[in-house]
């Protein structure tokens, strides 16, 4: 069984936030892992990062928080709130971020707690970090309510694309630290929906963790191998791919077959596909438009030959500058 700290950030008890992250203690629980749950309101947690993260002092005349920690690291100098939930962390096998999306992000209460208990010699730093990181072999997730609808954050809604809002999580915090992030649990527009709503997505909730947050495939991100140790570039080539199908005037849009999007979003989710766009059905030549990062453009073709493998599909493969 697994260590599993969920750091959750709501000042309502009763808000479905708060019963989203209820049930995910409960039913972890009930699956024999030990959960550990910051409530940081109810903590009364202190957002703000300075000299109160410390018991020990390096320079009383000019604060840089960096040196600070460090000198606490070497000199057990954290206070013992902070240094609670450092251990919290240093033991979980699963990280759980549990809060509602303010302005793009993540509350202040909970940005507080990553830049208070996130400290350079003790959690990252001299060489602790991405897939070397305290993180490593370990995993974390986003719980997350939204105020708008799943359309208005995807490629074509109004607000940037949850993937965009999201990545200084994923990478910034989760990743950079080592944890390989899951794909978010998003309860889109939840204040919006009625009691039964709100019942189905505690309902999905609840399965997605019966099934096992530890058998699930995680998003993969560029390791520190793929980059140069010295300009820290990565070395890994990018491809795109224009891709065409030709139809004549008798075919309807409906004769033109490709490959599904969870095809190419898993593909996005193992970090070979970067990006992807396709013209309307309808267009007399049909054309995609991807972007992979493999290591060769022999990889890269045989990738599209089991994604298109009709024999009227033409494509072209052109190496893009790094």
């Amino acid at each position: 069984m697994a260590n599993i700290l969920i750091v959750h950030a709501h000042h309502e008890p009763k808000s479905f936030t708060s019963a989203l992250a209820r049930s995910a203690a409960e039913t972890l629980t009930e699956q024999g892992h030990k959960v550990d749950f910051s409530d940081l309101y109810a903590m009364k947690f202190d957002p703000v990062s300075d000299r109160r993260n410390f018991t020990t002092v390096r320079n009383p005349h000019f604060f840089k928080q960096q040196q600070e920690e460090l000198h606490a690291a070497e000199h057990f100098g954290f206070t013992q709130e902070i240094e609670a939930e450092m251990q919290k962390l240093e033991r979980c096998d699963l990280l759980v971020f549990s809060f509602p999306l303010w302005w793009f992000g993540l509350p202040a209460i909970l940005k507080g707690w990553v830049d208070r208990v996130f400290a350079f010699g003790r959690i990252y730093g001299r060489g602790r970090w991405y897939d070397r990181g305290l993180g490593e072999g370990k995993r974390a997730m986003v719980l997350m309510t939204t105020g708008g609808a799943k359309s208005t954050y995807d490629r074509k809604g109004l607000h940037p694309e949850l993937e965009t809002i999201l990545t200084p999580i994923h990478h910034g915090i989760f990743w950079f630290n080592g944890f390989s992030p899951l794909q978010p649990f998003v309860a889109w527009a939840a204040a919006h929906g009625s009691d039964a709503d709100r019942r189905l997505i505690l309902d999905q909730w609840r399965n997605r963790l019966k099934k096992g947050l530890f058998q699930e495939q995680t998003i993969q991100l560029p390791r520190l191998a793929d980059f140069d140790e010295d300009t820290f570039r990565d070395q890994v080539p990018r491809y795109m791919v224009i891709l065409t199908r030709g139809r004549s005037a008798d075919d309807g849009p409906e004769s033109l077959v490709y490959v599904t999007a969870d095809q190419l979003d898993r593909l996005h989710e193992d970090g070979v596909l970067l990006r992807y766009d396709f013209t309307k059905l309808s267009l007399p030549n049909w054309r995609g438009f991807l972007v992979f990062r493999e290591k060769s453009e022999s990889v890269v073709l045989a990738i599209c030959a089991k994604l298109f493998p009709r024999p009227n599909f033409s494509l072209e493969i052109v190496p893009l500058a790094t």
